[in-house]
């Protein structure tokens, strides 16, 4: 495959680099919701690349999207892309897909990009059971979620909601369906983890380009010995295996996407991809607040910010034992 950014990639990457470089940053986290960067995320029309074009959207392909989410990832920006760049195409109610793409509505994936889509089970459309930590869905009018084998859009209304404090802050909710009805989708849960997990590895490759950027600014212009940091061996070791693992990142998360958008099996590659970014991201977040030294650990620091989020990453995807465990069950039943 080749690896070359399309030209529509390249215009995207330009795109969605420029408007989340507006972007409202807090001190700590992605607290709050950035509503403005989302207002100009949609005039942009960044949200419905992946969107069918008779349904409003641009007909693009997932990695198109995946660039979005990269972009968000490296302006650790107050808003819900990845989900709501997972949920959309997976829609099929024009009037609710416009919606959305007009910035009037939010629709989030009650499911997480490990794969496990918690206790929910379906009976004649109405959904029972809970979904644990679901990303942005304070701020949703509609969900889609996983029950019984298949999926479903049910409107925030009819669910109940627990907020949830997670390491990032940004908005998280358990949800509880009790007999809430349900639209089921034709679209499959495999289809739709997969997306999900997908998009969550593109903004984690976001995430830890940002953290190895700081630190090799930081061992740059930091000096010790009247020489800078970076002029030690062990240092310049250290930055270089954070730069492998972005790169390892980024190009299994590629080359996953690719596949899915061939409509080839993708199953192993996205497990692979999953376990570089659980692991990938853990590694060089951590790395970066070490390389910091004391400033690292000062939560006053932009740096802070980007930890915060690896954190939550490294666990939705299912942390690196399980993915790899995961992955050793496709090689096996091959």
């Amino acid at each position: 495959m080749d690896f070359t950014p399309t030209e529509e990639q390249a215009a995207v990457g330009g795109l969605a680099t420029d408007l989340f470089a507006t972007a409202t940053h807090p001190g700590l986290g992605v607290e709050g919701f950035d509503t403005d960067l989302w207002a100009r995320l949609v005039e942009g029309g960044l949200l419905g690349l992946s969107v069918r074009e008779e349904l409003g959207g641009g007909g693009l392909p997932l990695a198109v999207s995946a660039v979005v989410a990269e972009a968000a990832g490296k302006a650790a920006g107050r808003v819900p892309v990845v989900p709501v760049l997972t949920a959309l195409p997976l829609l099929e109610d024009a009037d609710l897909v416009g919606r959305v793409l007009a910035g009037d509505a939010i629709v989030v994936p009650a499911l997480q990009a490990d794969g496990w889509t918690g206790g929910v089970t379906a009976t004649d459309g109405r959904l029972s059971g809970t979904q644990l930590a679901v990303a942005w869905a304070p701020e949703a009018s509609h969900v889609v979620a996983a029950a019984s084998g298949s999926l479903y859009l049910v409107a925030v209304e009819d669910v109940t909601l627990e907020p949830v404090k997670v390491s990032s802050l940004e908005p998280t909710a358990t949800i509880t369906f009790d007999g809430s009805l349900g639209a089921p989708l034709s679209a499959g849960v495999a289809e739709a983890v997969a997306r999900h997990t997908l998009l969550t590895c593109s903004y984690g490759v976001g995430v830890a380009e940002a953290s190895l950027l700081l630190a090799a600014h930081h061992v740059s212009t930091r000096e010790q010995f009247g020489k800078p940091l970076a002029a030690f061996q062990t240092i310049t070791y250290q930055v270089a295996d954070c730069y492998i693992a972005v790169e390892a990142m980024r190009l299994t998360a590629a080359q996953a996407v690719w596949r899915l958008d061939q409509g080839l099996d993708a199953a192993e590659q996205t497990a692979i991809a999953a376990y570089w970014g659980s692991d990938g991201i853990q590694h060089v977040v951590s790395k970066a607040v070490h390389l910091h030294g004391g400033l690292g650990v000062d939560v006053s620091y932009p740096l802070h910010k980007w930890f915060l989020i690896g954190k939550v990453l490294e666990l939705s995807l299912g942390g690196a034992q399980r993915t790899l465990e995961e992955l050793g069950a496709l090689l096996a039943a091959r």
